[in-house]
């Protein structure tokens, strides 16, 4: 799930629409104009968020399944399944449904349904992977036919945010029935949402067909058929013939190939993305903060922005997403310490630490992707000042599999995109001790008890005094350095002219925005 120029996504509430063109020479990928047939660069593992809250993962799941709130385009909380919510008390909400209605198999959509689907993220049997999105709230429960009251360890202003994200809702006998195989291709998953799964393949693919019966405005599509090419210009290619009629699985560092495709329309838009590199800091030479300064250091970044962005993107300065800290500070973002590309203050960061003479150490990355590329940059930097980096490369679904069971963590590239302009939805991920948990997304292990107690803070604080929190906090990571922020990328879709859309930073659900084109 990626940021532009850092000007450019300072406005990232702006979005972009695309007009197609009719007359396209381009042949019909779809078996008709209401038909799309869309391409990922990678393979989607689950339909359900618990367990495959990953990119191709959740473009799927954000066709199929409704969050009790969603945000609208300037990412502020709006209703979805709930009609509306009151705030009984700062630590608490109480949210009404939607009337009438229905779940894909006919069942009607209830409270019950509704505050389960929250609760199970709570339940470590389900070991969920959205976990670290809800961990202030305290008890969700239903108090009517077709109310849920959701009561919070403390005020939380983020949590509207982050349930638009993670709170999708599920009838509670299908989950219940299956905690960990929810989503699979052998269970499937049942929603209210726009679209039915009527096929779900690892291998083969999956088919989504419109839902008739959804109580919101009817999709213009009745069918999406989506497959998965990991190879980029097997990717290209399969759009440029026709084959596939849109993707998001362009790099943007190969916007050059992908413009001038006849009859496609290539788009970019701000991304609420950060890419950087993990530090795994519990044993080993990245155990030492000289170390990792080192690294941070000898590594060039404006190089590395301009390979993997191509001028679609800028470099990142702090451990956050550009809307996330233009949220906060507005125009008046604080200058952290920055470990910028210095070799001499590499070598002398190294000269302090246990490994004067460097080290060597194997670094496992996903092939086929932009992971091969950034670490073998990486690698290059980091032998100027004697650091050897042994490259292991692993099949891209193997590699996710390892770094989510937070296995033989090293250095790790990673880039992910966020669903709120609230930090709390990023740190969490970064520095809590249980975001450090297999499932979790702190894949540095950095974190203490002193840390939590700051987030927990954090998450309720209010004006300056948010500021002064969230500055302290990226001050923290900028020197201890468990991670090394890199760059921001646009997002980028690529779109037959046979279609169009208007996309967003903040509209996630965006195969439920492509319409035929006029004329097309």
């Amino acid at each position: 799930m990626t940021s532009p120029t850092m000007r450019a996504a300072a406005a990232a509430l702006l979005f972009l629409s695309v007009t197609a063109c009719a007359g396209s020479a381009q042949k019909s990928g779809g078996a008709g104009r209401d038909t799309l047939v869309w391409a990922s660069g990678a393979a989607p593992n689950s339909l359900d968020i618990a367990h495959g809250f990953n990119g191709a993962s959740t473009t799927i799941q954000m066709a199929v399944l409704d969050t009790m709130v969603t945000l609208d385009d300037r990412g502020v909380p709006a209703p979805a399944l709930a009609a509306s919510w009151t705030q009984p008390d700062p630590a608490s909400y109480e949210f009404t449904l939607r009337e009438g209605v229905k779940f894909t198999d006919g069942s009607v959509l209830t409270a019950d349904d509704a505050a389960y689907s929250l609760r199970r993220h709570l339940d470590p049997a389900v070991a969920s992977q959205a976990a670290s999105y809800f961990t202030t709230v305290k008890k969700v429960e239903a108090v009517g036919a077709d109310k849920v009251r959701v009561t919070l360890t403390r005020p939380n202003p983020a949590f509207l945010a982050v349930a638009a994200v993670a709170w999708q809702v599920v009838p509670r006998k299908l989950a219940e029935a299956h905690p960990k195989d929810l989503g699979s291709p052998e269970v499937g998953t049942i929603g209210t949402g726009p679209f039915k799964v009527v096929k779900f393949s690892l291998t083969s693919g999956t088919v989504l067909e419109r839902n008739d019966a959804y109580w919101g405005p009817k999709p213009a599509l009745r069918r999406i058929e989506i497959k998965s090419i990991t190879d980029a210009e097997t990717l290209r290619m399969a759009v440029r013939s026709g084959e596939v009629d849109g993707t998001d699985g362009l790099n943007a560092r190969d916007a050059r190939k992908w413009t001038g495709l006849p009859g496609v329309t290539t788009f970019f838009y701000p991304s609420n993305n950060i890419a950087y590199l993990s530090m795994a800091v519990a044993a080993g030479p990245l155990k030492d903060v000289h170390v990792r300064r080192a690294i941070a250091h000898a590594v060039d970044r404006a190089a590395l922005t301009g390979l993997m962005t191509a001028g679609h993107g800028g470099p990142a300065t702090a451990m956050l997403p550009l809307p996330q800290l233009t949220a906060v500070y507005g125009d008046a973002v604080p200058a952290f310490p920055d470990q910028a590309l210095d070799l001499a203050a590499a070598k002398a960061e190294l000269a302090k630490s246990a490994y004067p003479d460097g080290f060597t150490l194997s670094v496992p990355y996903a092939t086929g992707g932009d992971s091969a590329t950034a670490m073998q940059a990486v690698a290059a930097d980091l032998a100027k000042i004697g650091i050897k980096i042994v490259l292991e490369p692993n099949p891209g679904d193997k590699y996710m599999a390892r770094m989510m069971a937070h296995d033989r963590l090293g250095i790790q590239y990673v880039s992910l995109t966020y669903g709120t302009p609230d930090p709390i939805e990023v740190l969490p991920d970064m520095i809590s001790r249980g975001a450090a948990e297999p499932q979790g997304f702190n894949f540095s292990g950095y974190g203490s008890a002193d840390l939590d107690t700051r987030l927990d803070t954090f998450a309720s604080a209010t004006g300056e005094a948010r500021k002064t929190q969230l500055t302290g906090l990226l001050t923290e990571i900028a020197e201890q350095v468990p991670y090394v922020p890199l760059f921001y990328t646009d997002n980028a879709v690529a779109l037959s002219d046979r279609f169009t859309a208007t996309f967003g930073t903040w509209r996630f659900n965006y195969l439920t925005l492509v319409r035929p084109a006029s004329g097309s």
